[in-house]
Protein backbone atom coordinates (compact mmCIF):
# COMPACT_ATOMS: atom_id res chain seq x y z
CA UNK A 1 0.00 0.00 0.00
CA UNK A 2 1.03 3.68 -0.64
CA UNK A 3 -0.06 6.71 1.13
CA UNK A 4 0.93 10.19 0.36
CA UNK A 5 0.52 12.50 3.42
CA UNK A 6 0.95 16.32 3.84
CA UNK A 7 2.57 17.97 6.94
CA UNK A 8 4.08 15.42 7.98
CA UNK A 9 7.50 16.83 10.45
CA UNK A 10 5.16 17.45 13.55
CA UNK A 11 1.98 17.02 14.93
CA UNK A 12 -0.34 14.40 14.00
CA UNK A 13 1.26 14.29 10.30
CA UNK A 14 4.24 12.68 11.81
CA UNK A 15 2.24 9.84 13.71
CA UNK A 16 0.59 8.97 10.33
CA UNK A 17 4.07 8.54 8.90
CA UNK A 18 5.06 6.81 11.73
CA UNK A 19 2.17 4.44 11.88
CA UNK A 20 2.22 3.75 8.08
CA UNK A 21 5.69 2.65 8.03
CA UNK A 22 5.06 0.42 10.94
CA UNK A 23 2.19 -1.16 9.10
CA UNK A 24 4.35 -2.09 6.06
CA UNK A 25 3.52 1.20 4.03
CA UNK A 26 5.35 2.96 1.29
CA UNK A 27 4.82 6.91 2.26
CA UNK A 28 5.07 10.29 0.16
CA UNK A 29 5.99 12.20 2.69
CA UNK A 30 5.41 16.05 2.42
CA UNK A 31 6.49 19.09 4.73
CA UNK A 32 7.64 22.46 3.98
CA UNK A 33 10.70 22.40 6.62
CA UNK A 34 13.69 20.80 4.50
CA UNK A 35 15.76 20.00 7.34
CA UNK A 36 13.27 18.84 9.65
CA UNK A 37 12.28 16.50 7.10
CA UNK A 38 15.68 15.30 5.95
CA UNK A 39 15.82 14.04 9.43
CA UNK A 40 12.81 12.47 10.00
CA UNK A 41 13.36 10.97 6.56
CA UNK A 42 16.62 9.43 7.41
CA UNK A 43 14.71 7.85 10.91
CA UNK A 44 12.05 6.34 8.87
CA UNK A 45 14.41 4.83 6.32
CA UNK A 46 13.71 3.93 2.40
CA UNK A 47 9.92 3.28 2.25
CA UNK A 48 9.27 6.71 3.03
CA UNK A 49 10.04 9.33 0.04
CA UNK A 50 10.44 13.12 1.44
CA UNK A 51 9.20 16.02 -0.44
CA UNK A 52 9.67 19.33 0.48
CA UNK A 53 6.93 21.22 -0.85
CA UNK A 54 4.50 24.37 0.19
CA UNK A 55 0.87 22.80 -0.12
CA UNK A 56 -0.44 26.24 -1.56
CA UNK A 57 1.81 25.61 -4.45
CA UNK A 58 -0.22 23.86 -6.47
CA UNK A 59 2.24 23.11 -9.57
CA UNK A 60 4.51 22.03 -6.65
CA UNK A 61 2.23 19.71 -5.30
CA UNK A 62 1.32 18.20 -9.18
CA UNK A 63 4.76 17.44 -9.24
CA UNK A 64 4.64 15.74 -5.88
CA UNK A 65 1.85 13.58 -6.73
CA UNK A 66 2.77 12.77 -10.52
CA UNK A 67 6.21 11.62 -8.80
CA UNK A 68 4.92 9.60 -5.90
CA UNK A 69 2.02 7.79 -8.37
CA UNK A 70 -0.46 5.40 -7.97
CA UNK A 71 -0.94 6.64 -4.44
CA UNK A 72 -3.76 4.44 -2.42
CA UNK A 73 -4.60 7.07 0.39
CA UNK A 74 -3.75 10.46 0.38
CA UNK A 75 -4.34 12.49 4.16
CA UNK A 76 -4.09 16.23 3.39
CA UNK A 77 -3.33 16.92 6.61
CA UNK A 78 -1.01 20.18 6.94
CA UNK A 79 -3.11 23.01 8.47
CA UNK A 80 -2.58 26.37 10.50
CA UNK A 81 -4.08 28.25 13.34
CA UNK A 82 -2.44 31.86 13.17
CA UNK A 83 -3.81 35.10 14.15
CA UNK A 84 -6.04 34.39 17.13
CA UNK A 85 -7.86 37.40 18.68
CA UNK A 86 -11.05 40.07 17.37
CA UNK A 87 -10.83 39.65 13.61
CA UNK A 88 -10.50 43.32 12.91
CA UNK A 89 -7.61 43.72 15.51
CA UNK A 90 -5.61 40.63 14.01
CA UNK A 91 -2.81 40.86 11.43
CA UNK A 92 -4.99 40.65 8.10
CA UNK A 93 -2.25 38.97 5.93
CA UNK A 94 -1.49 36.05 9.05
CA UNK A 95 -4.91 35.97 9.25
CA UNK A 96 -5.12 34.96 5.07
CA UNK A 97 -1.75 33.05 5.36
CA UNK A 98 -3.26 30.57 7.50
CA UNK A 99 -6.68 30.32 5.64
CA UNK A 100 -4.88 29.98 2.54
CA UNK A 101 -2.57 26.65 4.38
CA UNK A 102 -6.07 25.19 5.36
CA UNK A 103 -8.12 25.87 2.36
CA UNK A 104 -5.61 26.15 -0.60
CA UNK A 105 -3.53 23.67 0.57
CA UNK A 106 -5.82 21.04 0.48
CA UNK A 107 -7.48 22.19 -2.35
CA UNK A 108 -4.21 21.95 -4.32
CA UNK A 109 -3.32 18.12 -2.65
CA UNK A 110 -6.67 17.04 -3.85
CA UNK A 111 -6.30 18.88 -7.74
CA UNK A 112 -2.87 17.15 -7.65
CA UNK A 113 -4.09 13.32 -6.63
CA UNK A 114 -7.19 13.43 -8.21
CA UNK A 115 -6.89 13.04 -11.77
CA UNK A 116 -4.87 9.51 -11.46
CA UNK A 117 -6.92 8.41 -9.03
CA UNK A 118 -10.08 8.57 -11.28
CA UNK A 119 -8.15 7.09 -13.98
CA UNK A 120 -7.57 4.20 -12.10
CA UNK A 121 -11.06 3.97 -10.83
CA UNK A 122 -9.52 3.61 -7.11
CA UNK A 123 -8.27 5.76 -4.37
CA UNK A 124 -8.98 7.23 -1.14
CA UNK A 125 -8.35 11.15 -0.05
CA UNK A 126 -8.59 12.13 3.29
CA UNK A 127 -9.30 16.02 3.80
CA UNK A 128 -8.38 17.03 7.73
CA UNK A 129 -11.28 19.56 9.07
CA UNK A 130 -12.29 20.20 12.45
CA UNK A 131 -15.37 20.58 15.11
CA UNK A 132 -14.73 24.22 15.25
CA UNK A 133 -15.78 24.47 11.69
CA UNK A 134 -19.62 23.06 12.30
CA UNK A 135 -19.99 26.35 14.96
CA UNK A 136 -18.93 29.86 15.29
CA UNK A 137 -15.28 30.18 16.52
CA UNK A 138 -15.00 33.60 17.79
CA UNK A 139 -11.44 34.69 18.51
CA UNK A 140 -10.18 32.04 15.97
CA UNK A 141 -11.48 33.02 12.72
CA UNK A 142 -9.43 31.89 10.52
CA UNK A 143 -9.60 28.76 11.59
CA UNK A 144 -12.83 28.44 11.73
CA UNK A 145 -13.43 29.33 8.38
CA UNK A 146 -11.45 27.87 6.90
CA UNK A 147 -12.35 24.12 7.98
CA UNK A 148 -16.00 25.28 7.55
CA UNK A 149 -14.92 25.35 3.80
CA UNK A 150 -12.78 22.09 4.14
CA UNK A 151 -15.64 20.26 5.38
CA UNK A 152 -18.39 21.81 2.70
CA UNK A 153 -15.13 21.25 -0.13
CA UNK A 154 -15.01 17.77 0.79
CA UNK A 155 -18.65 17.01 0.94
CA UNK A 156 -18.98 18.55 -2.77
CA UNK A 157 -16.28 16.47 -4.31
CA UNK A 158 -17.29 13.51 -2.44
CA UNK A 159 -20.99 14.06 -4.60
CA UNK A 160 -18.89 14.21 -7.47
CA UNK A 161 -16.88 11.18 -7.44
CA UNK A 162 -19.87 8.99 -6.63
CA UNK A 163 -19.99 6.29 -9.35
CA UNK A 164 -15.19 7.02 -10.08
CA UNK A 165 -14.23 3.97 -7.18
CA UNK A 166 -12.62 6.96 -5.36
CA UNK A 167 -13.78 8.41 -1.78
CA UNK A 168 -13.44 11.51 -0.32
CA UNK A 169 -13.68 12.11 3.86
CA UNK A 170 -13.15 14.88 5.89
CA UNK A 171 -12.61 14.25 9.35
CA UNK A 172 -11.60 15.74 12.49
CA UNK A 173 -8.97 14.40 14.91
CA UNK A 174 -10.54 16.25 18.15
CA UNK A 175 -8.62 17.40 20.53
CA UNK A 176 -4.58 15.72 20.00
CA UNK A 177 -2.39 17.27 22.18
CA UNK A 178 0.38 18.77 19.80
CA UNK A 179 2.05 22.04 18.71
CA UNK A 180 -0.86 23.70 17.58
CA UNK A 181 -2.95 22.93 20.43
CA UNK A 182 0.52 24.96 22.33
CA UNK A 183 -2.74 27.63 22.56
CA UNK A 184 -1.77 30.84 20.88
CA UNK A 185 -1.83 33.34 24.36
CA UNK A 186 -4.56 35.91 22.56
CA UNK A 187 -6.78 33.05 21.94
CA UNK A 188 -6.08 31.75 25.60
CA UNK A 189 -6.78 35.10 26.86
CA UNK A 190 -9.95 35.28 25.05
CA UNK A 191 -10.97 31.73 26.42
CA UNK A 192 -8.93 30.68 29.44
CA UNK A 193 -10.74 27.02 29.69
CA UNK A 194 -8.18 26.26 26.79
CA UNK A 195 -5.37 26.87 29.16
CA UNK A 196 -6.29 24.13 31.72
CA UNK A 197 -8.20 21.77 29.35
CA UNK A 198 -8.09 18.49 31.43
CA UNK A 199 -6.80 15.00 30.69
CA UNK A 200 -9.74 13.64 29.80
CA UNK A 201 -10.76 15.94 27.39
CA UNK A 202 -7.87 15.25 24.98
CA UNK A 203 -8.33 12.68 22.14
CA UNK A 204 -5.62 9.81 22.14
CA UNK A 205 -3.43 10.10 18.34
CA UNK A 206 -4.20 6.64 18.43
CA UNK A 207 -8.08 6.76 18.16
CA UNK A 208 -7.00 9.58 14.45
CA UNK A 209 -5.07 6.36 13.31
CA UNK A 210 -7.69 3.81 13.48
CA UNK A 211 -9.73 5.94 12.16
CA UNK A 212 -7.40 5.90 9.20
CA UNK A 213 -7.08 2.15 9.00
CA UNK A 214 -10.53 1.88 8.94
CA UNK A 215 -10.80 4.28 5.75
CA UNK A 216 -8.18 2.76 4.35
CA UNK A 217 -9.45 -0.91 4.19
CA UNK A 218 -12.36 -0.10 2.51
CA UNK A 219 -14.86 -0.80 5.68
CA UNK A 220 -16.29 3.25 5.73
CA UNK A 221 -16.39 3.25 2.12
CA UNK A 222 -20.45 3.79 2.73
CA UNK A 223 -19.43 7.10 4.71
CA UNK A 224 -17.58 8.95 1.66
CA UNK A 225 -19.24 12.64 2.14
CA UNK A 226 -19.54 12.35 5.80
CA UNK A 227 -18.31 14.39 9.06
CA UNK A 228 -15.99 11.95 10.39
CA UNK A 229 -14.78 12.34 14.15
CA UNK A 230 -11.68 10.22 15.48
CA UNK A 231 -14.14 9.11 18.62
CA UNK A 232 -17.20 7.95 16.48
CA UNK A 233 -18.42 4.66 16.74
CA UNK A 234 -19.11 3.83 12.80
CA UNK A 235 -21.56 1.31 13.79
CA UNK A 236 -23.39 3.79 15.76
CA UNK A 237 -22.72 6.69 13.36
CA UNK A 238 -23.91 4.68 10.75
CA UNK A 239 -27.39 4.22 12.77
CA UNK A 240 -27.51 7.70 12.95
CA UNK A 241 -27.22 8.68 9.39
CA UNK A 242 -30.10 5.96 8.57
CA UNK A 243 -32.11 7.09 11.07
CA UNK A 244 -31.66 11.05 9.99
CA UNK A 245 -31.53 10.97 6.17
CA UNK A 246 -29.24 11.94 3.48
CA UNK A 247 -27.98 15.04 5.08
CA UNK A 248 -26.95 13.86 7.97
CA UNK A 249 -23.14 14.88 9.08
CA UNK A 250 -23.09 17.45 6.35
CA UNK A 251 -22.91 21.26 7.48
CA UNK A 252 -25.97 22.61 7.09
CA UNK A 253 -26.80 26.35 7.19
CA UNK A 254 -29.90 27.86 9.39
CA UNK A 255 -32.57 28.01 6.92
CA UNK A 256 -33.76 31.99 6.26
CA UNK A 257 -37.79 30.60 6.62
CA UNK A 258 -40.10 27.83 5.36
CA UNK A 259 -39.91 28.68 2.04
CA UNK A 260 -36.22 28.53 1.84
CA UNK A 261 -34.85 26.37 -0.97
CA UNK A 262 -32.10 25.65 1.27
CA UNK A 263 -33.99 23.56 3.95
CA UNK A 264 -35.36 21.69 1.09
Amino acid sequence: MRALVTGVTRGIGRSMVDHFVAGGWEVAAVGRREDDLRDLAAGWGPTVVPYVADVTDAARMAQVAADADAVDLVVANAGALTASGRFWEADLGEWWRGFEVNTLGVVATARAVLPAMVARGSGRLVLMTSGIGNAPGPWSSQYAASKAAVTRFGESVAAELEDTGVRCFHISPGLVRTDMTEWPPELVRHRPELGAVPDEAWTPVDRVLTLLDRIADGSLDDLSGRFLHATDDPEQLRAAVEESGPRARTLRLAAAGESDPLDR
